[in-house]
């Protein structure tokens, strides 16, 4: 098993609960502007831009429709010292969808640009039942704290190999409590978990796993993250200096949302060099 990270003086960022991550102040019709700043520059973790573009999109359709998919696209490195502009397009308001486009900006410049659909909540035939039962509890595997940028408590039960630090099937839950009457806020922290593999290093052969491109995300039911979720991350594929893998997000059995990611390979640096972006 890798070395599990020890907390470091830095892990006191931990504490800040999730939702004062993700706040954001509206500003203007469809036009909304990031609350929380680190107090040094560092890169901007991309499940955060994806999961505060999507409740911008959220705060501009009717409270009884409910975020079942979004595509996003990384399009430049994010400044987590600066606040980031969401501008929200409205595409279309049909009788029981609603669809939304939104762009992150920063300094001038499209950082994030991501498609949102919305649903009314309907009621209907399910089969959400996961084929994959973890083996342990919570409690009973190791914590790790890969980032201490990340407003997120992890347990990891398997990792992808015996030398690599990239977890493929992992308990997480946020840091502080997610509003009890607040469905678009579940499904915006899980956006925001579901990015959660990209901010480790994992590398094959020669090269390195770098940056995020495009993320997919599917809720199946009513987005809700008041305990202990479980993540089962797929084998992937790696293939033209690009890799991309699946998953899905288990709640007592039951499959709640899944994922694509896709991601840059990058040379593997020396010890003095950090990998390049696109």
């Amino acid at each position: 098993m890798p070395e599990v990270a020890a907390p470091s003086s830095a892990d006191q960022l931990r504490t800040v609960p999730l939702t004062d991550v993700l706040e954001l102040d509206r500003i203007d019709r469809g036009l909304f502007r990031s609350v929380h700043l680190f107090e040094v520059d560092r890169a901007l973790y991309g499940g955060q831009v994806m999961a505060q573009a999507l409740l911008a999109c959220g705060a501009t359709v009717e409270p009884d429709r409910l975020p079942h998919s979004l595509h996003g696209y990384f399009l430049r490195r994010g400044n987590g010292a600066r606040p980031v502009l969401f501008r929200v397009d409205n595409d279309r308001d049909g009788r029981s969808y609603s669809a939304r486009r939104v762009v992150a900006l920063q300094e001038g410049e499209v950082i994030f640009n991501m498609s949102a659909s919305f649903r009314t909540v309907a009621d209907g035939e399910e089969h959400t039942v996961s084929e994959v039962s973890p083996r342990l509890r919570p409690e009973q595997c190791p914590a790790i704290t890969p980032d201490p940028e990340l407003a997120l408590r992890v347990r990891v039960q398997d990792w992808s190999s015996p030398d690599e630090f990239f977890p493929t099937r992992f308990w997480v839950r946020p840091n502080g409590e997610l509003p009890q009457d607040d469905p678009l806020g579940h499904a915006a922290a899980i956006a925001y978990m579901s990015d959660f593999s990209a901010g480790l290093q994992r590398t094959v052969g020669s090269e390195v796993l770098g940056p995020s491109l495009d993320h997919a995300l599917w809720f199946h039911r009513t987005p809700r993250w008041d305990d202990w979720l479980f993540v089962d991350l797929g084998k992937g594929v790696s293939a033209g200096r690009r890799g991309w893998y699946s998953g899905t997000v288990v709640d007592n059995g039951e499959i709640v949302a899944s994922l694509t990611q896709e991601m840059a390979y990058t040379d593997r640096p020396s010890r003095r060099e950090a990998p390049d972006g696109r």
